[in-house]
């Protein structure tokens, strides 16, 4: 899919260090495209939080997916376990603060 303006996607918002607020997702409206051809997913956002809305220029994109890892991994069983990265190579699908992606279909 391609971003268009008025568009609705999630953006994640990056949470505190402490835990006060956790990252979440966040409604959010495309209210630019950037012509930058280095990253032509990026946008500028209309984020729309309980408290209030927060504008956003140059919003990159990510689409939450982590690494496969190497195929021959002997610890394949332990990826998602307790640890989030694997000397094979393997990372945990998630979601980055300060980005956006389309909305899972439910």
């Amino acid at each position: 899919m391609q971003p268009s303006i008025g568009r609705i996607v999630h953006y994640v918002s990056h949470g505190t260090p402490g835990g006060e607020y956790t990252q979440e997702c966040r409604a959010a409206i495309i209210t630019e495209l950037t012509s930058d051809p280095n990253h032509p997913n990026q946008v500028g956002l209309a984020v729309l939080n309980p408290t209030g809305i927060h504008l956003n220029r140059a919003v990159p994109y990510n689409n939450g997916d982590g690494q496969p890892g190497h195929p021959s991994c002997p610890d394949a069983q332990s990826h998602g376990q307790p640890f989030r990265y694997c000397g094979c190579g393997w990372t945990e699908p998630t979601p980055v603060g300060g980005t956006w992606h389309w909305p899972e279909r439910t």
